[in-house]
């Protein structure tokens, strides 16, 4: 026998419907693109199908009866405010249908659910309810780390320019002065002391007095 159920928090809730729809709806729709190129018209991209859809159309009855078919029956307004009460949750209930040539059982969210009082039986409630298939996805977390030695701003390097500045040729020693400090001052090397001395015939580069006049 078919059998139609509909549970919620991992079965935590659930109701089986107690008469058999009258109808059972469901849609499979395609989702390929269709793109016009250059030299050679229109080509088609072929994706998977959209999620499926299932439509149900059917009675909650006030009153047992031959045409019912679960083994419980609740009231009416009990299944109006399960479903609605569900959905509001924002989460997907299961949708199992078994016994049929469309045996399933889906994680679905609930699309669209419209119902109204039966004329003539009073307290019978008619429903139209539609689910969508929920396909269940994780997202993954990333973090973006800044790498401090890569975002700092580049420093363009720079070629010193040339000196532009005669050199001397002749230096006179102040008070302070030292062959490195007088080379460093004139020449911009303080290694070239030694030529200094040379010129100047000094032995001891140490030994120099405040107005000595050097070659440069």
């Amino acid at each position: 026998m078919a059998k139609i159920y509909l549970s919620f928090n991992n079965q935590a809730e659930a109701f089986e419907f107690p008469v058999l729809p009258e109808e059972v709806e469901i849609k499979e729709k395609g989702n390929n693109k269709s793109h016009i190129l250059q030299n050679i018209g229109e080509v088609t991209i072929i994706n998977k199908v959209k999620a499926y859809t299932l439509t149900l159309k059917g009675l909650f009855p006030m009153e047992n009866g031959p045409y019912v078919t679960s083994k419980y029956l609740l009231k009416p307004a009990v299944y109006v405010e399960k479903i609605k009460r569900w959905r509001d949750t924002g989460k997907p209930v299961r949708l199992v249908i078994t016994g049929t040539s469309v045996d399933l059982s889906w994680a679905c969210t609930i699309e669209d659910f419209s119902y109204k009082e039966k004329a003539g039986a009073v307290g019978d409630i008619e429903y139209i309810i539609s689910f969508k298939e929920y396909r269940w996805f994780k997202v993954k977390k990333v973090e973006i780390v800044s790498d401090l030695k890569t975002s700092q701003p580049a420093i363009a390097k720079t070629e010193q320019r040339p000196v532009e500045k005669e050199i001397p040729k002749t230096y006179t020693v102040q008070t302070g002065d030292t062959l490195c400090s007088i080379s460093k001052k004139c020449l911009g090397d303080s290694g070239k002391y030694k030529e200094i001395a040379k010129k100047n015939n000094i032995a001891n580069p140490s030994l120099i007095y405040p107005g000595q006049v050097l070659q440069l």
